[in-house]
């Protein structure tokens, strides 16, 4: 970290000259894009980079097209020493096994298109420059947004893939429900308020690719961002339900006036939508408002409120507290659902809605970019793209020939992350001068309904400058990172532990996906996260705000090889299946379909 009151010009020049040249040391890899036409006697394949484009057309092999092109990607990528990002696939049998291979293998984003005509080398050169145009100077894709803001989704891999993520009970139970669904003529709609950035949207994108897979009738939509109301949905709904606001934070008649106003605004754009769907789930507070447009719109429809936060049901039932004022305003409204949904803990379920309640728990992908398997050369692409960003922010390179701890979380008043830096700076104590001594790593993704994330990021940064903790501020690297989830994949695959200290929280995916790349995990004992970790064997619980037994905790993994060892392999193998996308696909599946059919919760 540097303190920017001490930079004279000079040294300034100095040092960004430094980070250039260090940047240009680590020579990355460029960026390209590609597209792949196939046809039965030939296939051709053109790569567009920043520099060039090249066009090859070959005669396809009769024994494995699909290696020979991969094969020859895999020779271009190495030569010409670029990345390539994503890829358009044209026309062709079996084009979605192709996609599989090239994000499963090749860690290229696939976009199979079906064409009319003839396939041709200016229609590949076309596609792959449409491709690139899907992707910001940064190469990252922007999520498409349909009629009514409906939710574009990317098809990474094929139902092959996730049949195998889980037994065959369970796929036998999910293929069985999908039939039910059809014969109800059942049609599921998903509303939440981004669609990108946060947990519930990465848990959308998994759970509509794997619904419409399967070809089940569901789709996904998001709100009209509105700034003014975000700030309100964050501090006075989220922060306040999860009592993490500051002292005084209450919502206020305005606060509810601008809210309704932009809810009306939302029932007017979903309106069509709103008037299809048999089965509605409204995910988290923001949209809450939404229940009795839907009544009036669609008034045979089920709708289900799903809460994804940590809520204490003593404090929504307590007056004059900011959680009832809050509660009553949200519930007010989503009442008339006919489910109310929450993780699988029973102090999260209000006082008196016992009886229309279901428990369900926070679920991850393991075909997407935060988990699908990366070999050696894409772990040291994203890991070289994260130090690239590291001195972009000023910061030093991680060093890698060291180990380090992670926390990935949004910046955000829950997460815990001053206690994160002082169980840190306590552990570097205990370590004393050995050379093993560990790195930090503090990143989390942005999303555009959080107003928290900047100023939690400057309070992060500004506690490193402090007397205490200034002189472990250059092993600490803390990003708010871009939507790149394989950055993300990247790190925690390469981190010795991984850390969630958060104060409150709902189920926290990202221990299961610590736990899932073999990463011990040292949490406190908040909200959902004790389902998630067997305490001394798939990592250690701690009691909230105990930041000496954290550290006590990370030095046992540190110097204890055999400990680590052990914990390591448990966090592989004792890994509940139920916290992956396709039991959570069985689990929505059920509930549409008890519902369409007027059957009574179980």
């Amino acid at each position: 970290m540097v303190n920017d009151e001490i930079l004279t010009p000079i040294i300034l020049r100095q040092r960004l000259a430094a980070i250039r040249q260090q940047i240009e040391d680590l020579q990355m890899a460029s960026a390209a894009y590609a597209a792949i036409g196939i046809t039965d006697e030939e296939y051709i394949i053109s790569v567009m980079d920043s520099e060039k484009t090249i066009t090859l057309k070959a005669k396809a092999k009769d024994t494995d097209k699909h290696q020979g092109i991969i094969d020859w990607l895999r020779q271009y990528t190495e030569q010409h020493r670029v990345k390539i990002v994503a890829a358009m696939i044209l026309n062709g049998s079996e084009t979605d096994k192709l996609g599989e291979r090239l994000w499963l293998e090749e860690d290229i984003v696939p976009y199979p298109k079906k064409v009319r005509v003839k396939v041709t080398e200016d229609l590949v050169r076309q596609a792959a420059d449409e491709v690139a145009a899907k992707f910001d100077a940064n190469h990252l894709v922007e999520v498409p947004l349909g009629k009514e803001n409906e939710v574009g989704i990317s098809f990474l891999v094929t139902k092959d893939s996730y049949k195998k993520t889980v037994t065959s009970e369970i796929w036998d139970k999910l293929r069985a429900e999908v039939e039910k669904f059809s014969e109800l003529k059942n049609k599921l709609l998903f509303i939440n308020a981004t669609p990108q950035g946060g947990g519930v949207a990465l848990m959308r994108h998994a759970l509509l690719r794997l619904l419409q897979l399967l070809d089940v009738n569901a789709t996904w939509h998001a709100l009209e961002p509105n700034k003014e109301v975000f700030e309100i949905t964050k501090t006075k709904f989220h922060n306040v339900l999860q009592g993490v606001a500051e002292e005084g934070i209450e919502i206020t008649e305005h606060d509810k006036k601008m809210y309704s106003s932009w809810i009306k605004e939302n029932a007017e754009i979903l309106h069509d939508t709103l008037s299809q769907a048999k089965v509605i789930v409204i995910d988290d507070p923001q949209p809450s408002g939404l229940v009795p447009h839907i009544k009036e719109i669609n008034p045979r429809a089920k709708l289900i409120y799903r809460s994804h936060i940590h809520l204490d049901n003593e404090l929504l039932d307590k007056e004059g507290t900011a959680q009832k004022k809050t509660w009553d305003f949200v519930w007010g409204r989503a009442r008339a659902a006919d489910v109310f949904v929450g993780h699988p803990i029973d102090k999260f379920i209000p006082k008196g809605i016992e009886n229309k309640t279901v428990l369900m728990p926070a679920t991850t992908d393991p075909m997407d970019g935060l988990n699908k398997p990366l070999n050696e050369k894409q772990m040291d692409y994203y890991l070289d793209l994260f130090n690239k960003i590291l001195l972009e922010h000023d910061q030093s390179p991680l060093d890698l020939a060291r180990p380090y701890v992670i926390q990935i979380a949004r910046f955000d008043p829950s997460k815990g992350i001053p206690d994160v830096i002082e169980a840190y700076r306590l552990l570097r104590e205990k370590m004393g001068h050995s050379v093993n001594a560990p790195q930090l790593v503090l990143v989390g993704h942005g999303s555009v309904d959080d107003p928290d994330g900047i100023p939690m990021y400057n309070m992060t940064v500004h506690l490193l400058q402090t007397p205490q903790y200034a002189h472990l501020a250059d092993d600490v690297k803390v990003v708010r990172l871009h939507h790149n989830d394989q950055i993300l994949n990247a790190l925690l695959r390469s981190a010795w532990a991984a850390l969630q200290l958060s104060h409150k929280e709902g189920f926290e995916v990202k221990v299961t996906e610590a736990l899932h790349k073999g990463r011990p995990v040292v949490a406190y004992k908040t909200g959902g996260i004790p389902l998630q970790i067997e305490d001394e064997k798939t990592g250690f619980l701690v009691e909230r705000g105990n930041c000496e037994a954290v550290a006590d905790k990370l030095h046992k993994l540190m110097t204890d090889q055999a400990l680590y060892e052990e914990m390591s392999k448990a966090a592989v193998q004792r890994l509940n299946p139920n916290y992956f996308t396709a039991h959570n696909a069985l689990k929505w599946l059920e509930l549409a379909n008890w519902l369409s059919a007027g059957e009574k919760l179980s």
